[in-house]
């Protein structure tokens, strides 16, 4: 497959690129097979943490990732079914959108932007509770990937649909 004329011929067409198509496909893949392990494993995978975190603590007390991961991993496995959803439903939506970028289809950009615009809030208190620079670029790259899909004219995409939602309930009346 020779990418670059496939992916200048797919960003002329619908002004979308595979390196987009790819990277959404693979967060969500990530994300929906960690939910996945979560709710079939997480029993077995604390039992695990909490023997080896032990096993680390009993030979070096204070031993600084052991205690770092203490407050945090166990947090994981107690908010699980929350956590569980999360991780599925955002994973497939990503999923379903890349697919839908893929196929060229327009609710494809819809979604991962309206995920986006979503998110957005969330991931901005998560950045100013637990500032990093990782945070920061996964923002930065969201927002940025956003503003691509819709041509970087966020009002004319936020017009096309809310037009599209408007005469969706004109037709349902």
């Amino acid at each position: 497959m020779n990418l670059p004329r496939v992916e200048k011929h797919l960003e002329k067409e619908f002004h979308v690129s595979w390196y987009i198509i790819i990277y959404k496909l693979i967060l969500g893949l990530i994300e929906f097979i960690s939910g996945l392990a979560l709710g079939l494993l997480g029993k077995q995978l604390l039992r695990m943490y909490t023997f080896q975190v032990t096993k680390e603590l009993s030979e070096e007390p204070h031993d600084l990732l052991a205690r770092f991961s203490e407050r945090i991993v166990p947090n994981i496995f107690t908010h699980d079914t929350f956590l569980i959803l999360y991780l599925l439903l955002l994973g497939a939506a990503k999923i379903a959108g890349a697919i839908g970028l893929m196929y060229k289809q327009n609710w494809g950009v819809d979604l991962l932007v309206g995920l986006t615009v979503v998110l957005f809030p969330f991931q901005v208190v998560e950045l100013l509770l637990h500032p990093s620079f990782f945070n920061l670029l996964y923002i930065f790259l969201g927002l940025l990937i956003a503003l691509y899909l819709v041509e970087f004219h966020p009002k004319a995409w936020i017009s096309r649909v809310v037009l599209k939602i408007d005469s969706g309930l004109k037709n349902n009346y």
